[in-house]
């Protein structure tokens, strides 16, 4: 409604304008008799100038009509007869529409210049804003190189401020690097000739030094032809892009190049629809496919040595167009939406030799069009032949199951017939192709099912059944049949089945102890399914067929075994030659024979092998060889751990008896040392009590008793000190010790046994040892034991060394000794609890064999160490203590 409104608002206008002119005319109409349509022409400049042209013409026809019919004789008509006032009418109305249309071109004039402004009002605020945003630099600058404006794009590009630029630092022709002059005095020729100049990559230098590469684009401003507006583009994220894409593209090579795969790319002449049929697509492909790239590895699958050799071949050059299989695997390209993944394909080298490939590839479709396609492909030619070998071999097994009189299948782990030999079908009755497939239970009946089911599940479970049943016969009597189950697992180690060996045994078993011979020897040699068939041309020596089974035993290929004395070269070195020549000897004179030794897996492991010869012979000698090789080294492995745990339980049963007898020793040892001393005492006692003696008597008495009781004291803090060790209750109480005084107090102590026996102590003491910390009474009882010792084993007149020296951060106690000497197969157990080296020099001197096993672990609670030295017996001992000092 308010557009209706303002849609009218001209014209009402008008209406208005000429309404008013004509009452003021009416009025004023003595005055104005001369020029009547005076104001008429007001009113009518007035309507177009404020509603246009369609408003000015309705002004004039209103402004005419109104004259004419108020002022023109014959008044209050419309009808003009006067030649002169058409003439004035005639004149009205053209000057009227003149002024409509100056009215009418100078309003659209003015809404021009209006629209102009506004889009150059929003044309500034766009440059502004981008500016002002940023996004990309901007500069304004003259010819000699200074720079008058810079939003902070173009700043940070630079590395410089605001700052810097009003100063005048920033100069666009200081930033140009040498190289990129000659380029930036071109662009500047080409701004001075036409105006502009194209975009350009250039390079700044920043304010550090560093460079940045841009974009740059430049303008003349047009009221100022010295002054340039330039806009700039940062591309270093661009460049590292490139270069991120250069090494993308270099490691693309790279990976062609020494891709063990070959790579390849196919290209179509001419496109093809992918709505276009299949077999026409074929015919497309064999006409207008060629190779447009691939790596070496590829030319040389085709007996080629470069790419460029290989490189615009044709697809029917190499992909051959007879085979079946080929038409079959462009098919599936094409159903499968141009994407295979393990395709084989037969193809043909530059030789014209046969090839198979497996290969993966991928059409690349533009526009509903199929237009190259890449691949990878891996040369499967050998393991084709080897599949087909096996093929061949299976021929052969199933010719050899057919001949072998036992009833042979296998089951899957559902329980479903996969396999049957000739005797089984024949046993039943039923073609392969009514077994194939069913179940057990289906063939042999529910009540024949239930009752082998447990050995079923048996060998479903990973365990190998043998076992005797009967079973119904096609006439239906029942035979009696020994049933072996053997399973057959997968690579995960799960059972994917078994087989099945049914032997008919009811002739036999009055031979029952053959037949468990037999068995036994098939148990064997199906053990594991590790049995390796063989066959040797005995003329030749050379093998003429291994079975498969040893790429899994000994990890030699196939190929290696019909090599010249294969099996001679990978014996185990010590069993090759007598092996070689028991063998040769055997088969001179023997029909069957059987020997184990051992051979060389691929790996280097030493395998065992039990193998069963058959000599086939003629007039002219033996002709064949053929047997089974079985590995027996989880066997052999058996009986050697079985030997060494024996050897272990030996050792330990030694062990033991010594330590048992060590324990006797001991008791009867201790046993002596304390009857000794008891027996003085109690001596002594006895004739102090039922007699008086002198005083002289009296006093040699009591020193004999107080003798042996401290005698008998340190025998029992010596078993004291050991019970302790064992049970880690012996503690150490740290205090500062002077060790110079220490050792001093200890040789004092064992001073009057020396003297007795008139041995010679001599000391020598480094000024250098200070005071230590430890256990001051337990380093005496270190060096009162090993004094003691050497004073006891140390003959009359002898000489004991003592030494005590700074030897870097240690503090080292040195007792050497002209005794007895340790035999050298006994010092490594000198330092052990109840250890003497003879039993009679115990008795002789004396001990429990407990002092130096006390020695070593003081020692050894202080952190340090002590060991023995000796020449021999009779050449003295020299025991050697070594403390740390940080341990200290």
């Amino acid at each position: 409604m308010k557009g209706t409104r303002s849609l009218l608002a001209p014209y009402a206008v008008a209406l208005l304008a000429v309404g008013s002119v004509l009452l003021l005319t009416l009025l004023l109409q003595p005055l104005l008799k001369p020029s009547i349509f005076l104001l008429f022409f007001a009113a009518v400049a007035v309507s177009a100038w404020y509603g246009g042209m369609e408003a000015g013409l309705l002004a004039t026809a209103l402004s005419t009509l109104a004259v004419s019919y108020f002022f023109l004789e014959p008044v209050f008509s419309l009808l003009v007869v006067s030649l002169d006032n058409i003439l004035r009418l005639c004149l009205f109305v053209l000057v009227t529409t003149i002024i409509n249309l100056l009215n009418s071109e100078l309003r659209t004039a003015k809404q021009h210049l209006q629209t102009s402004l506004q889009k150059l009002q929003v044309s500034e605020a766009r440059f502004k804003r981008l500016v002002e945003s940023n996004i990309i630099g901007v500069i304004v600058a003259n010819m000699d190189g200074a720079i008058a404006e810079a939003n902070d794009a173009f700043l940070r590009m630079v590395g410089y401020s605001q700052e810097d630029l009003l100063a005048g630092r920033v100069r666009w022709h200081d930033m140009i690097p040498p190289e990129y002059i000659e380029t930036n005095n071109s662009a500047i020729a080409e701004l001075k000739t036409k105006g502009v100049c194209q975009p350009f990559e250039n390079e700044y230098i920043r304010k550090d030094n560093s460079r940045v590469p841009i974009l740059l684009g430049s303008a003349l401003l047009e009221n100022n032809q010295n002054h340039i507006i330039s806009f700039v583009i940062d591309l270093s994220k661009r460049k590292q892009t490139e270069l991120a894409l250069s090494q993308s593209e270099e490691r693309y090579r790279t990976f062609l190049e020494q891709s063990s795969e070959g790579i390849w790319c196919i290209e179509l002449e001419v496109p093809i629809s992918l709505d276009c049929p299949e077999d026409e697509q074929i015919q497309h492909f064999y006409q207008y496919v060629y190779l447009a790239e691939c790596n070496n590895v590829m030319a040389q699958m085709y007996g080629c040595s470069r790419a460029e050799e290989i490189i615009g071949v044709r697809l029917g050059d190499f992909l051959v167009a007879s085979d079946p299989h080929n038409i079959a695997y462009l098919r599936n390209f094409i159903r499968s939406n141009y994407r295979l993944i393990d395709a084989e394909s037969h193809e043909i080298d530059k030789q014209g030799n046969s090839k198979y490939f497996l290969n993966n590839l991928v059409g690349i479709v533009e526009n509903g069009f199929l237009v190259r396609a890449w691949g990878t492909q891996r040369d499967i030619t050998e393991r084709k032949r080897a599949e087909a070998a096996l093929r061949q071999r299976e021929d052969e097994l199933r010719l050899i199951t057919n001949a072998v009189p036992v009833k042979i299948s296998y089951v899957d782990s559902e329980q479903r017939y996969r396999f049957n030999n000739k005797e089984y079908e024949d046993w039943y009755e039923l073609p392969a192709s009514e077994i194939s497939g069913k179940h057990i239970r289906e063939i042999l009946g529910e009540s024949v099912y239930q009752s082998i089911l447990p050995y079923v599940e048996a060998v479903l479970s990973g365990e190998q059944v043998t076992y005797e049943t009967q079973l119904p016969d096609k006439d239906g009597t029942n035979r009696y049949v020994n049933v072996t189950y053997i399973p057959q697992f997968s690579q995960e180690g799960k059972v994917a089945g078994f087989v099945a060996l049914v032997t008919d045994i009811t002739l036999h078993k009055l031979a029952e102890a053959a037949l468990k011979q037999s068995e036994k020897r098939l148990k064997m040699l199906t053990e594991k399914v590790r049995v390796i068939p063989w066959e040797v041309n005995a003329n030749t020596g050379n093998f003429t067929y291994v079975g498969p089974q040893t790429v899994e035993i000994l990890g030699y290929p196939l190929s290696d075994w019909y090599t010249d004395n294969f099996w001679e070269k990978n014996m185990h070195p010590e069993d090759g030659k007598w092996a070689i020549q028991y063998c040769q000897e055997s088969s001179l004179s023997l029909n069957n024979y059987e020997f184990e030794y051992r051979m060389l897996a691929a790996d280097g492991r030493v395998v065992w092998l039990y193998d069963i010869v058959n000599v086939v012979r003629d007039e002219n000698g033996p002709q064949l060889l053929h047997g089974f090789m079985i590995d027996i080294s989880d066997r052999k492995q058996a009986e050697q751990e079985r030997e060494e745990l024996l050897k272990r339980e030996q050792a330990a049963r030694a062990d033991a008896e010594t330590a048992n007898r060590m324990k006797d020793e001991f008791l009867a040892t201790l046993s002596h040392e304390l009857r000794t001393p008891l027996n003085a005492i109690l001596g002594w006692t006895q004739l102090l009590i039922t007699r008086n003696f002198d005083r002289a008597t009296t006093g040699r008495a009591l020193e004999t008793i107080e003798r042996n009781t401290r005698s008998l004291t340190q025998l029992i803090e010596d078993v004291l000190d050991v019970s302790r060790i064992i049970r880690g209750t012996l503690h150490l109480k740290r205090e500062q010790v002077e060790l110079v005084s220490l050792v001093e107090a200890a040789i004092d102590t064992v001073y009057p046994a020396a003297q007795a026996k008139e041995i010679s102590i001599k000391c020598k003491f480094d000024p250098k040892v200070e005071i230590v910390v430890g256990d001051a009474n337990r380093l005496q009882q270190v060096v009162w034991n090993l004094l003691s010792n050497a004073v006891k084993f140390t003959p009359k007149g002898g000489r004991v060394d003592v030494q005590l020296e700074c030897i870097e951060s240690y503090v080292q106690i040195r007792v050497s000794d002209t005794g007895a000497g340790i035999a050298a197969e006994f010092l490594p157990h000198v330092f052990e609890r109840f250890r003497q080296a003879d039993s009679s020099s115990t008795r002789s001197h004396g001990g429990l064999g407990l002092g130096l096993a006390i020695v070593r672990h003081l020692v050894e609670l202080h952190g340090g160490t002590v060991l023995a030295e000796s020449p021999g017996i009779g050449q003295g001992a020299t025991f050697v203590v070594s403390l740390s000092m940080k341990a200290i």
